[in-house]
């Protein structure tokens, strides 16, 4: 008796042991770096966020201030959105502030702040990381506000801007804004502001910058403001990057039509290709139709039954269909086919899906059927056994249906 009693002890205290001695893994999401500034005097603390695929290709760099806040806010929009291309990948940056100091550094040393941008912070991540040219620039309360300086400048810096409840706009800054509009027109691509109804302190400044753009011809430039009534002065910068880079990258999520018609009231296939074409240069991203449009553009062209536009993507898209990561594909565009008759082209997908996916009964049944249609029933039962065999195998649920198209021969 004793000895079962020490034997469980015994068994009890190695697995608590095992359980408590298992560590808990960080999970760190990018890393910090510290640069050493000349320009502010001192030791500037940043973090950096590379896209999961990061490789030799060149990424836009998103820049936000307060990134001891924000950051975050930047990868979780980007981790969110892109495992469904519905966002490119991109780099972001967060700049850390100190509460003490960062007043003084936004407003009245806001040169120096972005002589530290343009002479030192930029050339340091487009030195050591994969950077493309395009930039966009995050700032929400007085960052917002020193967004009017950086537009100011006579270089472009940025390319779009996200400014969330922007503070300190004054009349310096809306005059210097002012004064290059006049000159040179464009200032940049895109610029989005957003600020609550309950931030009535900033209304009045905010509806200037407003009227300064609206009153401006700025024929490359996209700007939109946003009223956000549920948030305030703090929750503001959630939305504001969410809203901001969903807006900005609207023309990257693949294209989908609802109907064919709607597709040839788009364009068709020529402005199609033209669309990508031009995303591919603004994103640094492939030119091709997206994977998800050819999907959809064939299944829409089954389930009109429109054999012309069917045969016309198959054509246009190549060896698209090699891609397809599941038998029941394969199998649809080869019934479509048989559908219409058209038997050396089903045989032709059918033979390709099963190099893929040797050990599929659904596949080498319809090859039984092309075999059937063309006139070759002893082919078409060799097919059908490995069909019925097969099914056997996997255990399918459909082996009474394999069965019977054997016996039917």
């Amino acid at each position: 008796m004793k000895l079962k009693i020490v034997l469980c002890f015994l068994l009890f205290q190695t697995v608590f042991y095992s359980l408590t001695a298992q560590e808990a893994t960080p999970n760190v999401v990018g890393n910090k770096q510290v640069i050493s500034s000349k320009v502010l005097n001192q030791d500037r603390e940043i973090s950096i966020y590379l896209p999961a695929d990061y490789k030799k290709t060149a990424y836009p760099v998103l820049y936000i201030v307060d990134g001891q806040r924000y950051f975050l806010n930047g990868v979780l929009y980007q981790n969110t959105l892109q495992w469904q291309d519905k966002t490119p990948p991109f780099i972001v940056v967060g700049i850390h502030t100190q509460q003490r100091k960062r007043r003084k550094l936004l407003y009245p040393d806001a040169q120096k702040f972005i002589l530290f941008l343009t002479d030192e912070l930029i050339p340091f991540v487009e030195k050591n990381y994969n950077a493309a040219p395009k930039r966009f620039y995050f700032g929400w309360e007085m960052a917002g506000g020193l967004a009017l300086e950086l537009l100011a400048q006579p270089k472009n810096i940025f390319t779009a801007f996200f400014i969330a409840s922007p503070t300190h706009i004054t009349k310096a800054r809306l005059s210097s804004l002012r004064k290059k509009l006049v000159t040179q027109g464009n200032t940049t691509e895109y610029i989005y502001v957003s600020l609550s109804p309950s931030e009535h302190w900033a209304t009045e400044s905010v509806n200037q910058f407003k009227s300064l753009l609206s009153s401006t011809v700025l024929p490359k430039t996209t700007w939109k403001f946003d009223s956000l009534p549920s948030e305030n002065h703090h929750s503001t910068p959630t939305l504001t990057l969410h809203k901001g880079l969903n807006h900005y990258f609207s023309d990257y999520p693949y294209l989908r039509f609802n109907t064919l018609n709607d597709f040839n009231q788009y364009g068709g296939l020529a402005k199609l290709k033209a669309h990508y074409a031009k995303r591919g240069d603004k994103y640094n991203t492939s030119k091709e139709i997206h994977k998800s449009t050819k999907h959809f553009l064939l299944l829409q062209a089954m389930k009109e039954n429109n054999y012309p536009a069917f045969a016309l993507f198959m054509k246009e898209f190549g060896n698209y269909y090699q891609t397809k990561t599941r038998d029941l594909w394969f199998n649809r565009y080869a019934q479509f086919y048989l559908q219409y008759q058209k038997t050396n082209k089903a045989i032709k997908v059918l033979t390709v899906g099963l190099r893929k996916f040797k050990k599929s009964a659904i596949l080498l049944r319809s090859l039984g059927d092309a075999y059937i249609q063309q006139g070759n029933k002893a082919k078409a039962k060799v097919f059908y056994t490995r069909a019925f065999e097969t099914a056997i195998q996997n255990e399918d649920k459909n082996i009474e249906a394999y069965r019977l198209k054997l016996e039917g021969i």
